[in-house]
């Protein structure tokens, strides 16, 4: 099997809320207060310059949590779509074990839950007593340091932690979602979507080039009607999980 890694994710946390994204994401977002003023027009060439000279994010997906409200806001963006879905917390039931280990010079515990469609085993540490985690894992007693699925397909382990500089990060990303009450605005294709739609429709946007063609509004090649090229794409949430709902 060939494995993607996408490295130098981000979790930031602040006050119940917390905001999972792509690390590239981050430094570009915040070039691009130094770029370019209030209507968009370059301000600083030298910041602008360094933008363009970044790599292209490798997962331009942002997942906001809000555990106090018990919601979430799960955004996608493939090149020229964007799309946005909003939706209540699952609380995942864990099963903590009396199993320990230390992770990173942090004393952690084992959890083990059926949540969103897959089985998942994580290590948490109640020495940063937030119940945080990667994605949308939460409700731990304390921070997700690692988290795995039963399958063995993702693997999210903590790298470091730090105080945030900039508390005013999880507010800048979400401008970068747009919010519209109509279900797509045709110039922009900003789509806002139940989490069922928004799913099927990043799924689609990831496996089927020629229905990204069709929804970008572009066409790079000729097709021959059932023979689109497919692509290797394996979603956090099975399609299963969505069957019944």
């Amino acid at each position: 099997m060939d494995w993607v890694k996408y490295l130098n994710m981000r979790l930031d946390y602040i006050d119940g809320k917390s905001v999972f994204y792509d690390e590239y994401s981050y430094e570009r977002d915040s070039l691009r207060l130094l770029a370019f003023d209030e209507r968009g027009m370059t301000k600083d060439p030298a910041e602008y310059y360094k933008i363009i000279s970044l790599p292209n994010p490798k997962l331009d997906e942002v997942t906001f949590m809000d555990y106090n409200n018990s919601n979430y806001v799960q955004c996608y963006k493939r090149i020229s779509i964007t799309m946005r879905s909003e939706g209540k917390l699952e609380m995942p039931s864990w099963t903590l074990t009396d199993e320990s280990d230390t992770i990173d010079s942090c004393k952690c515990k084992k959890a083990i839950a059926d949540y969103l469609g897959r089985t998942w085993i994580v290590w948490y540490t109640e020495e940063i007593p937030i119940p945080a985690g990667p994605w949308r894992l939460w409700g731990t007693p304390g921070l997700i340091v690692d988290a795995k699925d039963s399958e063995d397909l993702f693997h999210f382990k903590l790298v470091w932690t730090d105080s945030l500089e900039n508390h005013n990060r999880m507010d800048f990303l979400d401008l970068c979602y747009p919010r519209f009450n109509t279900r797509r605005n045709e110039e922009f294709r900003h789509f806002f979507l139940s989490p069922f739609e928004a799913e099927r429709m990043n799924m689609r946007l990831r496996t089927e080039d020629g229905y990204y063609e069709d929804m970008a509004g572009i066409r790079v090649i000729r097709r021959t009607p059932g023979r689109e090229k497919k692509m290797k794409y394996i979603p956090l949430i099975p399609s299963d999980y969505w069957k019944n709902k």
